[in-house]
């Protein structure tokens, strides 16, 4: 229970008669047994009045220093829950103008004004400080069983607003937990449902793509057979090599993507020659870009170093499927390789940027959503149309490699994919 009680009067023996009645001689004293003996005519047991705790008192003599103290009591912690206030303390504040300030720091303060016949009567009082239940008017001059009884209410109405105001924190808190349970289980609700349809989706994309790679796996063995039982099977035996190359190439490229998706796809680093990777971009593609009547062309610039330390198989792979990407897609004209540099954050590093610009048909603004993820290619009436993971696996190896990825298009003037890989300058690798 908090007993601490404010003494303000500019008057020293005020103060001393508020302590004679309060806190007499300093001892533990019982109101209640009082009270009972007063009425009953019955000594209070020393059990009790030993049971009872005393007043707090503290004193402040003028308006000023009273509302220090309650500052000190509310930093610390330790308000005071009473404060008895005079109306006439020259030549600082008055009671009225005292408990305004001490209210600005602590509402919760009770306070019992003390004022004579001739101060301010209970109607300028009220129109001063207003009607409130934390104020009450003593007039002087005093009984001290009616300060005992005010004190012994006010301290224990206070303590009733304290523990009011405990249960409404606790409610508010408990309240406010709730809303976020409600609403944290609401998020995952919404993201449950995100993930099944996203699952939904890609369980719906993977079906359709284990339907095309069944008629193309199926297509391409078909056309090897027919031309091997043709009579004259040589004339048969380029066409029936080329399906089988392509056949194999899309099974590497489910290899590659049942890697990535179960997070078994490596890379070694190691010092290779940039030329070598070239050399063999332009004997594997030159010929199927001959084929379909395109030129493939090749630029590298002299800043690029000749040899560097990545994987060059994996670093081979993502031009390779961004390369094939490009002469599907390209009708006429052709698919353009460029290579060069960029500032790197260090002189021993090389940043190097791969272009591969081509003139076909572009990607509308529905597709560019769909380039990197897998399955999304749509049926097409030829086999070139691809698996649908070319893209998606030259994506992960490039994020494997600590590399970007990204693409610029034009829908009917071509699309430049654009490879960035920071890599170590390193020397002529030992033959």
């Amino acid at each position: 229970m908090n007993r601490r009680i404010l003494l303000v009067d500019d008057t020293r023996s005020i103060h001393d008669d508020f302590r004679k009645i309060l806190d007499p001689g300093g001892r533990p004293s019982s109101d209640l047994a009082t009270a009972r003996a007063a009425l009953f005519g019955e000594a209070p047991a020393a059990s009790e009045a030993r049971s009872e705790r005393r007043y707090e008192l503290t004193s402040a003599f003028q308006g000023q220093e009273a509302l220090e103290r309650v500052k000190e009591a509310s930093e610390q912690g330790e308000p005071f829950s009473v404060a008895f206030v005079d109306v006439r303390m020259p030549p600082g504040w008055d009671g009225i103008q005292t408990i305004e300030e001490l209210w600005k720091v602590d509402p919760d303060l009770h306070c019992v004004i003390c004022t004579a016949y001739s101060d301010y009567s209970f109607d300028e009082t009220v129109a001063a400080l207003g009607h409130t239940d934390k104020l009450l008017i003593l007039k002087k001059p005093f009984d001290s069983a009616e300060i005992r009884q005010i004190a012994i209410a006010f301290t224990a109405k206070w303590d009733a607003a304290f523990r009011e105001r405990g249960a409404m924190s606790a409610l508010k808190l408990k309240e406010s937990e709730a809303r976020a349970y409600a609403s944290s289980l609401e998020t995952l609700n919404k993201a449950l449902a995100t993930s099944k349809a996203s699952a939904d989706q890609m369980s719906v994309m993977k079906s359709d793509f284990m339907l095309r790679l069944t008629e193309e796996v199926s297509a391409h063995l078909n056309a090897i057979l027919d031309r091997l039982i043709e009579d004259g099977r040589t004339e048969g035996l380029d066409e029936a090599l080329d399906r089988s190359q392509r056949l194999l190439e899309t099974i590497d490229k489910v290899v590659d993507f049942t890697h990535v998706e179960a997070g078994t796809l490596d890379v070694h680093s190691a010092p290779c020659r940039l030329g070598e990777v070239i050399d063999d971009l332009r004997a594997t593609f030159g010929y199927a870009a001959a084929e379909k009547g395109l030129a493939f062309e090749v630029h590298v610039t002299e800043s690029v170093p000749p040899c560097i330390q990545t994987d060059a198989g994996r670093l081979s792979q993502i031009l390779g499927h961004i390369v094939d990407n490009a002469i599907r897609y390209t009708e006429k004209g052709g698919v353009t390789l460029e290579i060069a540099t960029e500032p790197a954050d260090s002189w021993d590093t090389a940043r190097l940027r791969f272009d591969v610009k081509d003139t076909g048909r572009g990607i509308t603004k529905s597709q560019v959503g769909e380039v990197f993820q897998p399955f999304s290619t749509k049926k097409e009436p030829t086999l070139d149309a691809g698996a649908g993971l070319g893209l998606t696996v030259a994506k992960q190896i490039t994020r494997l490699l600590g590399g970007e990825l990204d693409f610029e298009s034009y829908p009917g003037e071509g699309c430049t994919f654009t490879l960035r890989l920071q890599v170590k300058r390193v020397e002529e690798p030992a033959v």
